[in-house]
């Protein structure tokens, strides 16, 4: 050590950090940046206004720095658990569902909740959870026996082959990690032995003692790499939109950018396909190009929205060109007003659809042709 009289001490609450302790004159060492930063972050209590707390954290000159580094760093660390091939996917998932919330907007977080439960039956996956997979089984006959055996499917319906070619990983986010560990490891989904019958009318004398659905560990790879680069984008495009803010105005924040059509283009894309509806009435699916208003068109007309209706709404956009609305993400006054038409068209059923879908549809098709 350069400076005997200098010792070290460690810096409250962090690991390998450290300071000069006080020289043994009593006067405090020369820390020209520390003293700048905590001059210009930290005020002493005479420069607050009257009836302002000093935050407790901040209390000491030290641990207020301390709580500096660490009140900022969820999206950091969210950023550094996708980008790393190695950071854990469910920790990363963890965390974004504690930033939904902080941002307002906990309702983007039911495909978080998906990917960490794991999808329930009867709902849909996203199109990276829907894997290829190959149809083996046991065969045997008089003579013979072989095991791992591929199955025929040529003679089977299309239905039936997709049924046995094309399986929806339905499980969480951990257990397709942890799988993704073991480097000569599959999935595999027993077969029923009802359908034995149908997939062996061509054995030739053979019949099928155990089949199951296979898929391979390189297949679960990639879609943990699907979910792994369409979350870091969301994440880095969302902290590009708040800017350098402190977590705790990350709500305030998020009021001013349009943080569900970043998530739709990021984790679904600009091609945006959303469900809307529950399992209970209509399912209604959407398909909408930024941009683009025949892509737009094309779908307002398959769910039955009229030509001239469909007309209306380009001469609506037209208008609205340059509207100050946009900026705040929303809509312009014309297209407000066609929504409100076309609403009330699906209220007195002269557009053929259910109302909640109809708004669903409007909202989320004009979320995604213009943001």
């Amino acid at each position: 050590m350069d400076n005997p009289a200098l010792a070290t001490i460690q810096m409250p609450g962090r690991t390998g950090a450290s300071r000069p302790a006080m020289p043994a004159s009593g006067r405090e060492p020369d820390l020209p940046h520390m003293r700048l930063k905590l001059n210009s972050e930290f005020p002493s209590s005479s420069h607050l206004g009257e009836g302002v707390k000093r935050q407790s954290a901040a209390d000491s000159p030290i641990e207020g720095l301390q709580f500096l580094g660490e009140h900022m760093k969820l999206l950091d660390d969210i950023i550094e658990l996708l980008s790393d091939k190695n950071g854990s996917l469910t920790d990363a998932m963890l965390k974004t569902k504690v930033l939904m919330h902080k941002i307002g907007h906990k309702e983007l977080a039911e495909w978080v909740n998906d990917e960490l439960n794991g999808y329930p039956n009867g709902k849909d996956v996203p199109s990276y959870r829907i894997i290829p997979a190959r149809l083996l089984g046991d065969v045997a006959n008089a003579a013979w026996r072989h095991s791992k055996f591929t199955l025929p499917i040529a003679h089977l319906s299309e239905k039936q082959r997709k049924h046995f070619t094309e399986r929806d990983l339905r499980e969480s986010i951990h257990v397709l990690e942890e799988f993704s560990k073991k480097p000569n490891g599959h999935l595999s989904y027993a077969i029923q032995p009802e359908f034995y019958g149908a997939i062996g009318e061509v054995l030739d004398g053979g019949w099928i003692e155990r089949a199951w659905v296979q898929i391979e560990i390189t297949q679960v790879m990639n879609s943990l790499i699907e979910v792994r680069s369409r979350l870091l984008d969301f994440v880095l495009g969302l902290q590009d939109e708040l800017g350098d803010v402190q977590e705790e105005n990350m709500k305030e924040a998020a009021k001013h950018i349009d943080a569900d059509g970043l998530f739709s283009r990021s984790v679904f894309g600009n091609n945006t396909t959303i469900q809307i509806g529950s399992y209970n009435t209509q399912k209604v699916h959407i398909s909408v190009t930024k941009g683009d208003f025949d892509s737009l068109s094309r779908e307002l007309t398959k769910h039955g929205v009229a030509p001239a209706d469909v007309s209306a709404l380009q001469e609506a956009i037209g208008q609205d060109d340059g509207a100050i609305e946009h900026n705040q993400s929303n809509v312009g006054p014309a297209v407000k007003g066609w929504m409100a038409t076309m609403l009330q068209k699906a209220i007195d059923t002269s557009w053929q659809i259910e109302l909640n879908v109809a708004a669903g549809l409007l909202t989320e098709a004009l979320k995604a042709y213009y943001f």
